[in-house]
């Protein structure tokens, strides 16, 4: 139970940070969010490994299996998700990232033998499906041109992101078989992700204008408060669900609740909310009961 926990709790941070990271991407580009975030959430991590006895650094096949997932969903999923966020809009990006706990839970059943009830099938259905209510909004007519191509553009990185996302989740959770802690496999995905997002940067020439992008305006600052609450409290926790609960896609499931918990975020901020949401809501909550009352 201590993992689902985890993951409903770790949804919420995401759904404050999700909030955070989409103001700061009007004037940031996804892949300067993501270089900040992924470098000092993943220090701050490190440190709090350092700090409790439980070391940052890791080697053998645990520590490949944390470089492939790094790679996979910070490095190429969470960019790709920013860039659905600045392209679509927070609802739409977090509507295509709901699909990731599906792709998780079939990934789960084949490669690690993780079995799924009808009870846990009908749980991650009902979450999934009031996330779709929850952040599904109807197309508007009359936009701009050149809208088209960007909403396709927008929906590729969604799907891309949901499936960066899944991979990941599944790599981790083989590296904490092998030994890992969840700080410490937390600490590990950000930094490698954010070398990695670095050095990419670095190959297309771009590592020095993203720099000066991260220190104008104090933008780090900004990215950094978010990372707080998204990254360093969200994925910490987020490791614990996926390394606790009774399978990675129920753990994914839970994780993806984010839109759920944006709803009160979201009517405190003075934004109207309307009647599919709350069915929505309902809905989900109902399939998390599923999952977490059999645990």
């Amino acid at each position: 139970m201590v993992g689902e926990i985890a993951g409903l709790c770790a949804a919420a941070c995401w759904a404050l940070g999700s909030l955070l990271f989409s103001r700061i991407g009007r004037r940031t580009t996804p892949e300067a969010m993501n270089l900040g975030k992924c470098l000092i959430a993943g220090l701050l991590l490190s440190a709090t490994a350092l700090l409790i006895g439980s070391g940052p650094w890791v080697s053998g096949p645990a520590g490949v299996w944390l470089v492939l997932s790094a790679i996979a969903g910070l490095t190429i999923g969470d960019t790709a998700y920013f860039g659905a966020l600045v392209r679509l809009g927070l609802s739409p990006a977090l509507l295509l990232l709901s699909s990731a706990p599906a792709f998780t839970a079939l990934g789960g059943w084949v490669f690690l033998d993780e079995p799924l009830t009808s009870r846990d099938l009908a749980g991650i259905g009902a979450v999934s499906v009031g996330i779709g209510l929850v952040v599904w909004q109807p197309r508007k007519a009359g936009k701009a041109p050149g809208t088209e191509r960007r909403v396709v553009v927008g929906v590729a990185l969604g799907v891309l992101a949901a499936i960066g996302q899944a991979s990941g989740s599944l790599l981790s959770k083989r590296a904490m078989v092998l030994g890992l802690t969840p700080l410490q496999t937390g600490g590990g995905r950000l930094l490698v992700g954010g070398l990695v997002l670095a050095l990419f940067l670095t190959l297309r020439g771009k590592i020095a204008p993203v720099a000066r992008e991260l220190s104008a305006d104090r933008t780090w600052l900004r990215v950094a408060g978010a990372s707080l609450v998204g990254s360093y409290a969200g994925i910490w926790l987020a490791q614990i669900a996926i390394d606790g609960a009774r399978s990675t896609g129920i753990a994914a499931t839970l994780l993806g609740t984010s839109p759920i918990f944006a709803l009160p975020i979201a009517r405190i901020a003075g934004e109207k909310i309307e009647a599919r949401a709350v069915v929505g809501a309902l809905l989900g909550v109902g399939g998390v009961a599923l999952l977490t009352s059999s645990a």
